[in-house]
């Protein structure tokens, strides 16, 4: 702080005393070469709490010595950081330091500056990576009070999705463990039958009863994953809620998060299909289906788990078709996450009146299928050449033909490499007496 500047406090918070609790109080750096800021901010903070948690201030009279305490502690919340110490621009320096050499992005930096025009607000907030910035002539109590906690919210947020982050890295790799381990025991049994012909009925046995705990192993993490990942979103839309309020350049985060919980949810699903479909377990509930607002679901899951992405749904005068909702469902969600995946442009869904049914072609401008593949594009665990730089597992197009077939109906595809692909789905109409439920 430069000789001359003045810390102003206009006014106290009107906050009742803290009660006594167990919680750690919430820590907050005062960075400042001004022993009488150190003095009056410490005054103050004993007034303040938030969330049933007091706030306990830690000094720092230079930007080097608070470089110190932050190295040794990463974990602290808030820091309250002056401009003009050692140097006139020792606090942006450290900002730059704290973000880009300690690799600290989750503490809230709020800059506070007796000399605004040393550091304008506008060229600060553009050029460093804080969180808030304040006049010292203008910081009040309560100023002060609103700044901390909207700073102490946001980083409990952000250490909640990095925890939430770390919970669902670990359900994944507890579930690439029992995947390796499930076929370490198939290539066992595979390697046990080619050396014992007379031992084929009991290999035979075994193999059954390994596809049996497979099933019953897709059954499981249909089961047991779902209740998780619905946690994590219902938590990550809670999260987006606070951040509407009090740091809107988390939402893009959030939303990535739930577009990944998302995409986990549909291959849970798509798996445990392909599978069911391939046992000949699966049971069909046809009726009468209304196919555009089947068709108006898919577009609007793919939205929201794509936020950005442009897809548009033509849909005519429909007569009703003939088939299970719920198969239908994934069908079309399939067709329409695959357009979106190998594409970056718009993807365009358009159902007509076909004959005695329905045609409903699912357009993208992406990169397309090699000619000489076409022919195997619906095989099981097959992919094309040049889709393999994008995730995947080669079961959605077989799962679909196989579900269109099952219906009665025809899937084809017309593409070119480079300039998109068109998949088409005909499905025959529903019985005249019957009426869409």
């Amino acid at each position: 702080m430069a000789p001359g500047a003045k810390l102003s406090f206009k006014t106290r918070p009107a906050t009742p005393p803290t009660p006594a609790t167990a919680a750690a109080p919430w820590r907050v750096l005062v960075v400042d070469d001004d022993d009488q800021v150190h003095t009056m901010t410490r005054v103050l903070l004993r007034d303040f709490s938030f969330d049933g948690r007091g706030f306990d201030m830690l000094s720092a009279s230079s930007a080097a010595e608070a470089a110190r305490i932050l190295a040794d502690d990463p974990t602290i919340p808030v820091v309250l950081l002056d401009v003009v110490m050692e140097s006139p621009d020792a606090g942006l320096r450290l900002v730059r330091q704290i973000r880009d050499e300690l690799g600290n992005t989750n503490i809230r930096i709020i800059l506070r500056t007796g000399q605004p025009g040393e550091a304008p607000e506008r060229d600060v907030v553009l050029a460093y990576d804080i969180n808030d910035y304040k006049s010292k002539s203008e910081l009040t109590a309560q100023k002060l009070f609103t700044a901390l906690v909207g700073a102490v919210r946001s980083w409990r947020d952000i250490a909640t999705i990095a925890r939430l982050n770390d919970e669902l890295a670990g359900l994944n790799l507890s579930l690439e463990h029992k995947v390796a381990e499930r076929t370490a025991e198939l290539e066992d049994k595979s390697a046990a039958l080619a050396l014992a012909k007379d031992r084929a009925e009991l290999a035979l046995s075994r193999e059954t009863e390994a596809k049996q705990q497979l099933r019953q192993f897709l059954s499981m993490v249909s089961h047991e994953f779902r209740t998780p990942l619905a946690i994590v979103d219902s938590a990550a839309q809670m999260l987006m809620m606070r951040a509407e309020q009090a740091d809107s350049a988390m939402l893009p985060r959030l939303e990535t998060i739930r577009g990944a919980v998302q995409r986990l949810v549909d291959l849970i699903a798509t798996c445990l299909a392909d599978e069911q479909l391939e046992s000949g377990r699966i049971v069909m509930q046809e009726r009468a289906l209304d196919l555009k607002s089947i068709l108006e679901a898919a577009a609007n899951h793919h939205r929201t788990a794509t936020p950005g992405r442009d897809i548009t749904l033509s849909a005519d005068v429909l007569q009703p078709v003939w088939g299970d909702s719920g198969l239908l469902t994934l069908v079309f969600g399939n067709l329409v996450g695959n357009a979106l995946k190998y594409s970056e442009g718009p993807v365009d869904v358009e159902a007509k009146p076909d004959h005695d049914g329905v045609v409903v072609r699912i357009r993208d401008y992406g990169i397309g299928i090699p000619p000489e593949e076409l022919p195997r594009i619906f095989e099981r665990f097959y992919r094309a050449a040049n889709a393999h730089r994008f995730s995947g597992s080669g079961i959605g197009l077989h799962m679909v033909r196989q579900i269109v077939e099952l219906h009665g109906g025809s899937i084809s595809v017309d593409s070119q490499e480079g300039r998109g692909s068109v998949f088409s789905v005909r499905l025959r109409a529903a019985p005249r007496e019957r009426e869409p439920s």
